[in-house]
């Protein structure tokens, strides 16, 4: 690469966000050179999608690849106590409000990612792996300059879509971490875990405890992702290897025991941390932020890619409006910057709020209410779909009214209270060695990453 030449766009990052914005400009007819510091393909979790995902991939043109490529249907979500009280809850995406897509899928995103990185290399975008940015020498309206492995590069714009690694949030210390959400994810993928038939068939499985919550997500026909999301204060004293740690969980919990009896996979986890934050303001002088590098959230809803594909949209079309078209209609620098950091920052603090009221043990008495009330569950699954960009007026005030009566569930029952579930108080039982004959679909994964 040489200095000499002058990109429209450098984006920092090839996953799916990156990928994405990638090919919106270089389908309009852009300069794009894309920059990564890892190679292809490579491990990532967040592997569970949304609908509002599905017609974003559609937009793109990539919906019939990813449809090809080895995956799970996703029908809605099934959420239960660890040990069972209660039953199960369900929540179908068949009752989201709208015309849009009722169902979603989910997916090794090994595959996914490749997959986008190669797309966007047909769009006609330039991508650069195993391509380490070493640091950001110049960065204004119209003149950006970073410098990598390869040499300098210089472009008009940068769009930062480097996941947790968070180029520009890192560097100006932007990165401010939420006051109670600062978890540790344990997980491995495995074969032969059961899954449920009848109304849990197809969907994604959220295991609730007090210390924290499981994961189960269907990759394809045979392969399962389980994983133990823990509240920092857990994983600061359980005195367990945190290799162990997922096991650990599991023979203390019933659902996880029942469903992984004859699981087969690694004995020992994964462990990567997942606190969320967010990188305010979202965009400045020659740059715009999306994805994991704007603001990573607690993956329990599966917002993580949705927030990254919409945010790419955004940044992509930004730098298109400033770059073509006749000269009098082209926006400013200042417009653009704004109208990315205002809508980042909408939809962000949406995301966030529906995350919070996971962890309100008020919303959770009323999840596992048998009168919940059926509008206000249709509002919750819509947003749950992903729908958080164009909300309609008649959910944002039903989601209005479920904030409200989560606020008087806190003072005043309105709903029976639920006992969580709590894994410490739990008795194990002891499960025989999982078979590792799965054959690896993983790459080693970086440090602090679930972009």
């Amino acid at each position: 690469m040489s200095a000499e030449h002058l990109y429209d766009c450098v984006v920092i990052g090839a996953g799916p966000a990156g990928s994405a914005a990638a090919i919106e400009m270089a389908r309009a007819g852009l300069d794009v050179i894309v920059l990564d510091r890892g190679e292809f393909p490579r491990f990532r979790i967040g592997e569970s999608f949304l609908p509002r995902t599905k017609r974003a991939f559609r937009r793109l043109g990539v919906l019939d690849k990813c449809m090809a490529l080895p995956h799970a249907r996703k029908l809605g979500v099934e959420i239960s106590l660890g040990d069972w009280r209660h039953g199960s809850q369900y929540f179908y995406f068949r009752d989201v409000f709208g015309n849009g897509d009722k169902e979603a899928f989910n997916m090794a995103r090994i595959h996914l990612d490749q997959m986008m990185m190669e797309s966007a290399r047909e769009a006609g975008a330039e991508v650069r792996t195993s391509c380490a940015l070493r640091a950001v020498t110049r960065l204004h309206d119209g003149d950006v300059e970073v410098d990598t492995e390869s040499g300098p590069v210089r472009a008009r714009w940068m769009i930062d879509a480097s996941g947790q690694a968070s180029t520009i949030g890192r560097e100006r210390e932007q990165r401010r971490f939420h006051s109670f959400l600062r978890n540790v994810a344990y997980f491995e993928h495995f074969e032969g875990v059961i899954r449920p038939s009848g109304r849990g068939q197809n969907c994604f499985a959220l295991v609730v405890a007090d210390e924290g919550w499981f994961w189960m997500i269907p990759l394809d026909d045979t392969r399962t992702s389980i994983g133990f999301v823990a509240r920092e204060s857990l994983h600061r004293t359980l005195d367990v290897p945190p290799e162990d740690r997922l096991r650990w969980a599991i023979e203390r919990t019933p659902v996880l025991r029942e469903r992984m009896a004859h699981a087969v996979g690694p004995n020992q986890n994964r462990v990567i941390s997942d606190f969320t934050y967010r990188c305010d303001p979202f965009s400045g002088a020659g740059h715009f932020l999306i994805g994991d590098a704007a603001a990573f959230l607690d993956p329990v809803w599966s917002t993580g890619l949705t927030l990254g594909l919409l945010g790419a949209e955004q940044a992509a079309g930004s730098v298109i409006r400033m770059l073509t078209g006749p000269l009098s209609l082209r926006t400013s620098a200042a417009c653009e910057r704004a109208r990315h950091h205002a809508w980042t920052k909408r939809i962000t603090d949406r995301a966030f709020r529906l995350v919070e009221g996971f962890y309100d043990p008020a919303f959770r008495d009323l999840l596992f209410s048998p009168k919940r009330t059926k509008t206000l569950e249709r509002a919750f699954i819509t947003l749950l779909a992903g729908e958080i960009d164009n909300i309609p007026f008649g959910v944002g005030v039903r989601c209005q009214a479920l904030r409200g009566l989560c606020s008087i569930q806190r003072k005043r029952a309105v709903a029976a209270r639920v006992r969580p579930f709590k894994i410490t108080l739990a008795s194990p039982v002891a499960m025989p060695p999982f078979a590792e004959a799965m054959p690896p679909l993983r790459e080693k994964t970086p440090e602090n990453s679930i972009s």
